[in-house]
């Protein structure tokens, strides 16, 4: 008899005393054999592919590591200014005076630097009123009016027009000191670079103070109006005044970023030997002929100061852990094929991508990468990049990093530090390599390019090594993303023969259900017979 069990056609009570279901899953498990060897080959693929993406991020991990090393921008067409392989310890030998950071383009060693003069902000005072909020300053009518030269820049930082804000007293009480104050501070014309308060003296002594919010002499500020100002207590707009390498320059604040490449400097003091109760006049030359200013700016520019000592070297310490993560990025790629292609001995096997063509060529390419020498056209006489022995040019082993036995790299911290005290610069170009001038004749095309850009640079380790490793990693067309997809078309023709083994298995257990349940039928029928001839005995 035949009945349904999770919805599978069961059998039990044969006549014949067969264990019908028991033939029918021995059976099924037979022609179920070659699906499982499918299963078994698809499993082997998608972890091999599982494998080969392991791998991808490990070079993408690799890759960034050289990136850090190259100098180069995000698209490998210029020199970055925020990704420096050299980096900096700067200190100076009074911080009260000056303090500085130095980055991308700094050249490391010592510089005197005396502050002459800091830049201020312009600010006013107004007489003394009796209070803050009920004497009226302004009467009805009366208007206040503030001007501030090149008060105002567009985007691109160019004077677009004066400040001009202007109070007027509108009502019949007039504005007191506090009202005018939330005006200006307010007023859609001021756009916070003229800033207002009250301060109060004493019970009953109030100034109204005007400050502007930017210092330099271009940020003097006029008033103008009924209301008093006290010229004696006026502090003047000045610029910064500082001597570098014995040049005095001036400038309109006190954060320097301009005089030498890659280095700041903060202006926080004025130097010794500078009279405070004397102060210090502009830079720009008198305008008339007054023979006491003359004089007077001969004095300034003359002046003996005790100059500062601003130190820049070379950060040995965040040097190395640029080097150390491209060496442990590049020893981990390493360690992982390795481990594919290392035999078991006691499950006498190696790695799922053991033999693999493109495993082996990733380990090829990169040990000949890294043991590959570099010399410049541009610059031959780059000591870390030279010829020598009639080697192809200078190894990253000039540098610090080694090629230890197995394959492996380690940095060598005092060959590092050798080759940095050495020469800082052609360190950073070995990686980077070089740029060519605009005034050089451009490179020649490649004729099997001629729509490619010319490659304005000569590459370096690190540029070439991260080249490299692009056309591994490259999504799209690199030889890790067509593995992948071969790795997908495989794994896709396995799911499509194992959906169609499935079908017919299905079908097969269909027909042996039927045959079977025929089978018992046919069965019952003869016993059924069977039992009817012996009754008529």
């Amino acid at each position: 008899m035949a009945s349904s069990l999770s919805g599978r056609t069961t059998f039990g009570g044969l006549a014949t005393g067969l264990d019908t279901n028991s033939l029918l899953q021995g059976l099924l498990a037979l022609e179920r054999q070659p699906l499982t060897t499918l299963n078994t080959r698809r499993s082997e693929i998608d972890s091999q592919r599982g494998l080969m993406r392991e791998l991808n991020t490990k070079i993408l991990a690799l890759r960034e590591a050289s990136q850090e090393l190259d100098n180069r921008n995000s698209t490998g067409s210029d020199f970055s200014t925020e990704e420096e392989f050299l980096r900096y310890a700067a200190s100076t030998s009074d911080e009260d005076i000056v303090t500085v950071s130095a980055g991308f383009g700094a050249s490391p060693g010592e510089i005197d630097v005396t502050v002459k003069q800091l830049a201020t902000n312009s600010r006013r005072f107004s007489d003394i009123f009796e209070s803050a909020t009920e004497t009226p300053v302004l009467a009805q009518g009366d208007t206040l009016s503030i001007t501030l030269p090149n008060g105002r820049v567009n985007e691109e930082g160019e004077d677009v027009e004066d400040t001009l804000i202007e109070i007027t007293a509108d009502g019949d009480s007039g504005l007191s000191l506090q009202s005018i104050r939330d005006q200006i501070n307010a007023s859609p014309d001021n756009g916070g670079t003229v800033r207002a308060d009250v301060l109060q003296l004493s019970e009953n002594e109030f100034r109204l103070v005007l400050t502007s919010t930017g210092t330099g002499s271009s940020n003097e500020l006029e008033v103008s109006g009924p209301v008093a100002i006290d010229d004696s207590l006026s502090q003047a707009a000045r610029n910064s005044v500082v001597s570098v390498f014995g040049q005095d320059i001036d400038r309109d604040t006190n954060l320097i970023d301009d005089i030498l490449p890659g280095i700041t400097l903060r202006l926080r003091g004025a130097s010794q030997g500078v009279d405070p109760d004397n102060p210090i006049q502009p830079l720009d030359p008198p305008s008339g002929d007054d023979p006491s200013e003359q004089a007077a700016y001969a004095a300034f520019l003359a002046e003996d100061r005790i100059s500062e000592k601003v130190t820049v070297d070379v950060d040995v310490d965040e040097v190395a852990k640029a080097l150390e993560k491209f060496a442990n990025a590049y020893n981990d790629v390493q360690d992982f094929v390795d481990k594919q292609f290392r035999y078991n001995e006691s499950t006498k096997t190696a790695g799922p991508l053991s033999g693999d063509s493109t495993l082996r060529s990733v380990q090829s390419q990169l040990r000949r990468m890294v043991s590959t020498g570099y010399q410049f056209s541009l610059n031959p006489n780059n000591p870390f990049a030279s010829t020598v022995g009639g080697a192809a040019g200078g190894t990253i082993s000039g540098i610090g990093l080694e090629l230890k036995s197995g394959g492996r790299l380690a940095l060598d911290r005092v060959k590092l530090e050798e080759a940095l005290a050495e020469d800082a610069f052609s360190v950073r170009q070995f990686l980077s390599g070089l740029k060519r001038d605009p005034l050089d004749p451009a490179p020649p095309i490649d004729p099997n390019n001629p729509d490619e850009e010319p490659d304005f640079f000569d590459e370096g380790f690190a540029t070439a090594f991260s080249d490299g490793l692009e056309r591994l990693v490259r999504s799209g067309d690199g030889a890790l993303a067509s593995r992948d997809k071969a790795f997908a078309l495989r794994l896709k023709d396995y799911d499509n023969s194992i959906e169609r083994f499935e079908s017919r298995l299905q079908q097969r257990e269909e027909t042996l259900i039927a045959r079977f349940s025929n089978l018992e039928q046919i069965v019952s029928g003869l016993q059924g017979q069977q039992g009817f001839l012996g009754s008529l005995g």
